[in-house]
Formats: C-alpha cells, sequence, structure tokens
C-alpha cells in the first residue's frame, strides 16, 4: 500500500514538472518573440549572432527598440527616433528632432563606409519631415546602413511586432 502511495507521489511530481514547463513554454511564446540578428543593421548595441527576444507589444517610446513589419524587406529591427507628431531631420549625419540637436543616449555607429557615392545615395541628410499620427521614425543604430525610415519612411504602429525585452550574445 504504501509502495504504491509512494510511485503515485513521483508521477504527480514529473507530471506537474511538465505540465509546468509547457504551460510556461505556451506563456513565454504568447507574451515573447524570439530573433536571431543576421546583419549589422543595430551595431554596436546588437550584433550578428545575437539573440533577442521582444516583447509584443505596440506600445513603444523614443529610444525604444523594436521588431517591426518592413514595407521592403520582411522582419527588422530599428530604434525609434520620433513618434506622431515630431518634426526629424539630418543634416550632414547629424540628427534634429523638433528642431533641436539630438545627442542620443545610446551607442551609434558612424564608419562612414560607402558602396555607393553620396550623390547616389544620400543616408546624410534628409529633409524635415512631420511623423504622422499612428506612425514612428525608425532608425539604425548602424548609422551607415539606411534600411530604416530614411529609405522606406515611416512605419505604422500597427506594423510594430515588439519591442526589446532582453539579449543573449554567443560571440565567438
Amino acid at each position: 500500500m504504501i509502495e504504491q502511495k509512494d510511485s503515485f507521489n513521483i508521477f504527480a511530481k514529473v507530471l506537474f514538472a511538465v505540465l509546468g514547463v509547457v504551460v510556461g513554454f505556451i506563456a513565454i511564446r504568447l507574451l515573447f518573440v524570439p530573433v536571431k540578428i543576421g546583419n549589422t543593421l543595430m551595431e554596436p548595441t546588437l550584433s550578428s549572432n545575437d539573440y533577442v527576444w521582444f516583447y509584443k507589444t505596440k506600445n513603444v517610446n523614443s529610444g525604444s527598440i523594436v521588431l517591426y513589419k518592413s514595407p521592403l524587406s520582411g522582419e527588422l529591427v530599428s530604434r525609434v527616433i520620433a513618434k506622431s507628431g515630431e518634426t526629424v531631420e539630418i543634416i550632414n549625419k547629424q540628427l534634429y528632432i523638433n528642431g533641436i540637436k539630438a545627442t542620443p543616449a545610446w551607442a551609434i555607429k558612424k564608419s562612414d563606409a560607402r558602396i555607393f557615392p553620396s550623390r547616389f545615395v544620400n543616408r546624410d541628410n534628409m529633409n524635415a519631415i512631420i511623423v504622422p499620427d499612428g506612425h514612428v521614425f525608425v532608425l539604425n543604430d548602424n548609422w551607415d546602413i539606411p534600411d530604416d525610415s530614411r529609405l522606406f519612411g515611416v512605419i505604422a504602429i500597427e506594423n510594430i511586432i515588439g519591442k526589446y525585452a532582453f539579449k543573449i550574445s554567443l560571440k565567438k
């Protein structure tokens, strides 16, 4: 009789542990999106081969790193620079928000590597635009790669998948 009770307790503990893992996995997948960074768009903040988890939300602020649906190339990771109603302008690689020179609190990369001359791709200058309602303006931390709002314009909030939660770096 005691032997049967002990085996039932072990079975119950194993079942409880397995159910806990399954429920935990489902909860994580409902709340987070894992992404492996495959480019250098967000260097030095995020490097190629970093594993990044994004919390599923559309509530973002200026400075937030976001995962979003790009109009040109699937899903991308960039940083929100301006929100609805704000004015963004870039003059000689200097960012201005609402006419005021902006100094980002995060590291940015400006190596000035060019594939094409500036007369073909003018990523260093952009006329002032006002971000429309329901949209954000995003930039990469690596400013030399203009796969961001400088290339395809503002991003609709509805296209934001999530906001940066944490990363796991597997540097070689």
